[in-house]
């Protein structure tokens, strides 16, 4: 949270720093001049014609998201591309590497028709959910080492374009691996291990590295005034990013089909060949880019800022709490603070190392504030073992009841959908209309409720896992269930009633998964946002790692008690976040223009580059990479 002296700096230049309108002539004010006057420092940055609220609109006008530039929208349609490639890969993953081959079959897919699901590598539910989770993991805490690569050495454009090519590779290696002659001779498990390790590298080193920025830039043909707010503006750009994303994810329809009607092989190259798509519009677009050097990774300068700060905390906590009261934790790591210290140690490792001269006390100030807004992350993980059953244990649960013809795998594709038709409710009717009500969903209580709605699929999962067991001839121990004769025996409950379980999820995604990328971008000091960013999806990975944790009750009998479990973990955790962090929303606005520059926070006409407004673009508006 933000300290009292920052909330009070921010306050009395809030106006200025962070919201501006502007006005198209209508008559309607005849004559009178309703704005602030700028200052000359707002002339200077901003230029002339630009007006800003009194203290009167800033309470009362209607507040608009901007547009965006040509360049951001070739980043999203680069992103989707990744995306189809990524889901479309892992769709099918669960039941090729759950279930053994099914009869008189080389390639995975069932050969009497529609009886039976798809196969391959027979590892069992336990260790193919393992595995998935192992996937997900590498793919969300490999995005940390692409962004200081991309800080450090290449720049973000070179990192995107070079990770490309080793996405691809996996993606080959998987589908090659997955050919009939392959899984023969025992080349399926080694081939999805390595494939997988390659593509969750690929994909680390571009997710960290692509971010849809938009310029400010709005005139309204009503000649309404209005406040053009870059909270209202990030969360539209988010809702669109996360929107495009899931249309990509849809893929997993269309490889799930193959997978159960054609082969695993034919699952895997239609996402190898969209992915193509990827490179061929970077290239396309490459003058829509501004390219922002390598600057050296924050991530090591904040990582050394931390230890420096925290120096003597484990070896003599009690002396450094004392001297601690005195300078103040963060100070310490403050290069101001070291050149006025007594302490020779300190001066000679200064002078002999150069090192703690690579970042300013601005920077200290910036690490100290991230660390406040990364606190919220902490509760993430738990919320992400409720949405990563959507693609392991729900999709196990689906084989185990009547499908009619429709592959088990098929329903996890309603989590994109229903994603695909609720966030455009969301943007533009929903939160639009509470906001001409007066009332702001501030991202605190929105992630809350996605806590609510993830507990909600658990508890729903729970239940229906419990008639699955009342309703299946194997009773507790429905997963594989076959009468005398080898055939299975599913329980007598349709398949689509576990769509609401998917939609919930869906629902808690709006609320949690959008909302907390937006809160790491708004809530990153200009300098920090890659890092930010990285640690927002590291979650996803800790996630990740604790639903490997969970796999040994992740099999029957136990699986009412495995949802069970869940849906009260993120029932508790929720209401824990939101008692500890409520009182941010208060603050949501000053915390925004935290570390961010003076005036940039506001919406403007300049053309600059939005992560660092000192330095123009020579492209225009473009986006950021």
């Amino acid at each position: 949270m933000a300290s009292a002296a920052d909330v009070a700096a921010v306050e009395s230049t809030q106006r200025s720093s962070i919201e501006k309108h502007l006005v198209e002539d209508s008559g309607s004010d005849e004559g009178q001049d309703l704005s602030r006057i700028p200052n000359d420092y707002e002339l200077e940055l901003y230029g002339e014609g630009v007006e800003f609220p009194t203290d009167e609109e800033v309470a009362t006008l209607r507040r608009v998201a901007d547009k965006m530039p040509i360049g951001a929208f070739a980043i999203v349609i680069v992103e989707l591309c990744e995306r189809f490639a990524f889901y479309g890969l892992s769709g099918p993953f669960q039941n090729y590497l759950q279930n053994p081959l099914p009869p008189n079959s080389t390639n995975g897919a069932p050969t009497n028709g529609d009886a039976g699901t798809a196969g391959a590598l027979n590892l069992g539910e336990t260790a193919a959910t393992g595995l998935q989770n192992m996937f997900q993991f590498l793919a969300y805490i490999t995005p940390i080492f692409g962004g200081m690569i991309a800080d450090a050495k290449w720049g973000r454009y070179k990192t995107i374009s070079i990770f490309c090519g080793v996405y691809f590779l996996g993606l080959l290696i998987i589908l090659l691996t997955s050919l009939p002659s392959s899984l023969a001779h025992g080349g399926g498990v080694p081939g999805w291990i390595v494939g997988a390790i390659v593509v969750a590298i690929g994909t680390g080193g571009i997710k960290s590295n692509v971010s849809p920025l938009s310029r400010t830039n709005i005139t309204l043909p009503s000649g309404e005034r209005v406040i053009v707010d870059p909270n209202v503006t990030i969360t539209r750009i988010y809702n669109l990013f996360y929107w495009c994303i899931n249309v990509g994810s849809l893929s997993a329809i269309a490889t799930t089909e193959l997978e159960h009607n054609v082969s695993f092989w034919a699952a895997f190259i239609l996402p190898t060949i969209v992915f193509l798509g990827t490179p061929i519009v970077l290239i396309a677009a490459n003058s829509t880019y501004y390219k922002v050097p390598p600057r050296g990774s924050v991530l090591a300068e904040t990582y050394r800022v931390w230890k420096i700060a925290l120096r003597g905390f484990w070896t003599h906590p009690i002396k450094y709490i004392q001297e601690s009261r005195t300078t103040g934790v963060w100070n310490r790591a403050k290069p101001s603070f070291v050149l006025g210290d007594a302490h020779a140690k300190d001066k000679k490792e200064l002078a002999d190392k150069n090192r703690w001269l690579t970042w300013d006390d601005a920077f200290v100030e910036e690490v100290k504030r991230t660390a406040k807004a990364c606190q919220i992350f902490l509760f993430f993980p738990l919320y992400w073992i409720s949405y990563n059953q959507i693609t392991t244990n729900l999709v196990s649960m689906a084989a185990d009841m009547s499908l009619h013809g429709v592959p088990n795998d098929l329903f996890q594709n309603f989590d994109p959908i229903a994603l695909i038709i609720f966030i455009p409710i969301m943007d533009m009717l929903v939160y639009p209309g509470l906001r001409r009500l007066g009332f702001v969903p501030r991202p605190i209580f929105r992630i809350f409720l996605g806590f609510m709605f993830g507990a909600a699929a658990m508890l729903y999962s729970a239940v229906l896992q419990h008639f699955i067991y009342k309703t299946n001839p194997c009773g507790d121990f429905a997963t594989g269930c076959t009468d005398a004769q080898g055939n299975p025996t599913p329980s007598t409950l349709n398949v689509w009633i576990q769509v609401p379980a998917y939609v919930l999820i869906a629902i808690s995604e709006i609320f949690a998964s959008i909302t907390g990328l937006e809160y790491a971008y708004n809530k990153a000091p200009k300098r920090m946002k890659s890092l930010v960013m990285a640690a927002f999806l590291f979650t996803t990975a800790i996630g990740n790692a604790l639903n490997a944790a969970l796999a040994p009750v992740a099999m029957d009998p136990k699986l009412v008690g495995n949802y069970s479990g869940i849906a009260i973990a993120s029932f508790i955790s929720g209401c824990l976040f939101y008692f500890l962090f409520h009182k941010r929303d208060r603050m949501e606005e000053a915390e925004n223009a935290i570390g961010k520059g003076a005036r940039y926070d506001s919406a403007t006409t300049l053309t600059h580059d939005p992560v660092n407004p000192d330095e123009k673009s020579p492209n225009g508006p473009s986006s950021h990479v």
